[in-house]
């Protein structure tokens, strides 16, 4: 048996009854997180903020949201009538290009056979394509273009049936497979404002706004008349941060007569990205009194009620939005976000889980679902949704969270690779400390599980953290708390003594610290601190059982059993178990099996009482 070995045998004689006793102080500062049950010891765990700190709720989400679902959410009812305003337009606009068309074709003559041929074929397209047989129609253009490439008459004929085959193809969804049909047509004309439109909206519903403002404002720099493009390009500005051009865009609408739920919408939010919030509010009640269904504007209701820190209203405004569209995710994850700011745990995991739902690759959800299930205690599930919410965030936050969760369900070494990662990332005394904290719990774990030479070099790396931690942070009394932990863990009894006074010069009375102190003064021999440490321990809080215990034992140690016995009839009331474990200490019953292999082996010196 190493030196080492016999020391830690010595502390963990004292430390392991502890091993299930709760905290004997309550920590006052939110982001402390004491334990006194673990295996081996004491430490505390530091949040880099606060273990409750508020989630912050999405940043607006995307105005223009896709009328698919999933993702950013549809659009619903609204986004539908939206969608049948602007095709009808659009195949007002189509019908007209059509017209125009037909009135070039008696002017074009054949030049020689093949372009005859050539003509022949587009005269039985633009049949097919009168009759709406729209896959015929394109299958002859394209044999017409093949007989004579520069058959105006058959490439502009084309681009109308590719762009019919697009709007077909695109639905009320704006299904992105459309894109194809209307690339090709542009390609063919590139006058075709149409095509350009629709390119523009179905980008707008994949939240693609860089994309979806060039197409638009293509389309209206052809045809000025579509004035039902004005919204949703507004919008599209909007998304992306420039006010300005949302502004003359919405005033061009207004110019134009244009009065519907979108332009309505596209005030409201235009008033809310100018804190102007009475205004918004109403712009919104009146694009509800147009539309019912329109789940956006109650969706930036419950924005604007959350910034007026009206939190009820907001919450009423988030499932109003909801009931219209379900799948409304930037609706359903900001009702998560006030329902755990408001300390509401498991409706705000039911919000989130509907939000990963309908937008599975929301890595901030997947994070804030983590950080609920850790209010809950659920840390298995705490611990998978961590470790999707990784894929897209990368941040100290979220690795040292993970990390105490992995603590929690006593997966010490991915917990310390994690507090490892969030101490890269953010190299402070409090991501040291609770790195050092880790691997304190690791050695701790090694030791029950008689893994020596593993549970030392946890310790030292436990004692390398913590000693930066201190020096980082001179007043960060948990990380001298851990060291002294650490301290007495490596049988560096004088260290641990010196390391914890200075813990409890900053945070006086914390009789976690003052129980490990008592165990430092026991493990140097000092019987007479031991005692007067643990009855202090006791004078705070006469329910600590840590602190019955560790003075029962002393008082034993030191020869007074008498005191020693009436410590334990205090214990028996709390914790029967542990005291009739003191019994049997006080009558000599009670020898471990270390404590024996010291006493076989090792003559101990008399200024050091023997390892009860």
């Amino acid at each position: 048996m190493t030196w080492t070995r016999r020391y830690l045998s010595m502390f963990l004689s004292l430390a392991a009854f502890f091993s299930a006793l709760p905290v004997g102080h309550p920590v006052a500062a939110q982001d402390l997180v004491a334990t006194e049950n673990v295996t081996g010891g004491s430490s505390v765990f530091v949040f880099r903020e606060s273990r409750k700190k508020p989630q912050a709720r999405g940043a607006g989400g995307r105005i223009g949201v896709g009328e698919a679902g999933g993702g950013g959410g549809g659009a619903g009812a609204g986004g539908r009538a939206r969608s049948s305003r602007a095709n009808a337009q659009l195949a007002a606009a189509a019908q007209k290009r059509r017209a125009a068309a037909a009135k070039k074709r008696a002017a074009i003559a054949a030049a020689n056979q093949r372009a005859k041929l050539s003509n022949t074929l587009t005269a039985k397209a633009e049949g097919f394509l009168d009759n709406n047989q729209t896959d015929l129609a394109i299958t002859n253009y394209r044999a017409a273009l093949v007989q004579n490439a520069k058959n105006t008459r058959a490439a502009e004929g084309l681009s109308n049936a590719l762009t019919a085959k697009g709007i077909e193809v695109a639905g009320e969804t704006n299904n992105e497979a459309a894109i194809t049909y209307f690339t090709e047509a542009v390609k063919y004309d590139k006058t075709n404002d149409v095509a350009y439109a629709k390119i523009g909206a179905i980008y707008d519903a994949q939240g693609k706004n860089d994309t979806a403002i060039l197409n638009y404002e293509k389309a209206i720099a052809i045809n000025p008349e579509y004035s039902m493009l004005y919204a949703p390009l507004g919008t599209a500005y909007l998304d992306a941060g420039d006010i300005a051009k949302a502004e003359a865009t919405m005033k061009k609408s207004d110019a134009a007569g244009v009065d519907t739920a979108e332009t309505r919408l596209l005030k409201g939010v235009l008033h809310f990205k100018q804190n102007r919030n009475d205004e918004a509010l109403a712009a919104f009640d009146k694009t509800l009194e147009l539309d019912s269904g329109y789940a956006p504007a109650q969706y930036y209701r419950g924005q604007v009620f959350d910034r007026m820190e009206k939190s009820v209203q907001a919450i009423a405004a988030y499932k109003s939005a909801l009931a219209l569209q379900p799948t409304y995710s930037p609706a359903s994850f900001n009702l998560g976000v006030d329902l755990y700011n408001g300390g509401d745990y498991n409706n705000a995991v039911l919000a989130y889980q509907e939000t990963i739902k309908n937008d599975p690759n929301n890595w901030q959800a997947h994070a804030n679902i983590a950080s609920t299930y850790r209010q809950l205690e659920r840390y298995p599930e705490a611990n998978a949704e961590y470790k999707l919410a990784s894929t897209g965030i990368k941040t100290a936050d979220l690795y040292s969270e993970w990390g105490y969760c992995l603590g929690k369900t006593q997966e010490w070494d991915k917990s310390t690779a994690r507090l490892d990662t969030a101490k890269e990332i953010s190299p402070t005394a409090i991501d040291t400390n609770n790195a050092g904290w880790a691997y304190y719990n690791k050695g701790n774990a090694e030791t029950v599980a008689k893994n020596d030479t593993a549970a030392k070099e946890d310790y030292a790396k436990a004692k390398t953290n913590l000693e930066v931690a201190t020096q980082k942070d001179p007043k960060l009394d948990a990380a001298y708390l851990n060291l002294g932990s650490t301290h007495n863990a490596l049988g560096e009894f004088q260290l641990a003594v010196s390391v914890l006074q200075t813990a409890l010069g900053l945070h006086s009375g914390w009789t976690i610290a003052s129980n490990q102190l008592g165990v430092g003064y026991r493990g140097m021999g000092d019987l007479v601190n031991a005692v007067a440490t643990f009855k202090q321990v006791v004078a705070l809080d006469g329910r600590n059982t840590f602190g019955l215990y560790g003075l029962g034992e002393a008082y034993n140690a030191s020869g007074n059993k008498k005191e020693a016995k009436k410590v334990n009839d205090k214990l028996k009331k709390i914790d029967p178990t542990l005291a009739s474990r003191l019994d049997n200490v006080i009558a000599g019953k009670a020898i471990d099996a270390a404590t024996q292999q010291i006493k076989n082996k090792v003559k101990v010196p008399i200024n050091i009482p023997r390892p009860f």
